[in-house]
């Protein structure tokens, strides 16, 4: 079940990370902001401060949030990979041999 879980895991990572970043190029612009300028907007409220989209800061935050993102889409794909493994798994133990 383990190697289930990982491989549910992976594919749930990636297409988090791609859902993201896909988010980020294709509506960034015309929702008015990208991941980077949500940072940096929430930055300045958080600490009253006047930190640029283009600020490193900004930047490793937005890889960090990016991530979060990615790691939630790969426990989402790890628990659903393993609930359809245990229900296949149930499903032939139950089945007939021939």
């Amino acid at each position: 079940m383990k190697k289930i879980f990982y491989c549910g895991f992976g594919a749930g990572f990636v297409l988090g990370i791609a859902v993201a970043l896909s988010m980020d190029l294709l509506l960034g612009k015309t929702l008015g902001s990208g991941w980077s300028e949500a940072v940096a907007n929430d930055l300045n409220r958080a600490l009253k401060s006047s930190y640029s989209p283009d600020h490193p800061l900004v930047i490793i935050l937005s890889f960090g949030m990016i991530g979060i993102v990615g790691l939630m889409g790969g426990l989402m794909g790890g628990g659903f990979s393993y609930v359809i493994g245990k229900l296949f798994g149930t499903l032939q133990r139950h089945i007939p041999k021939k």
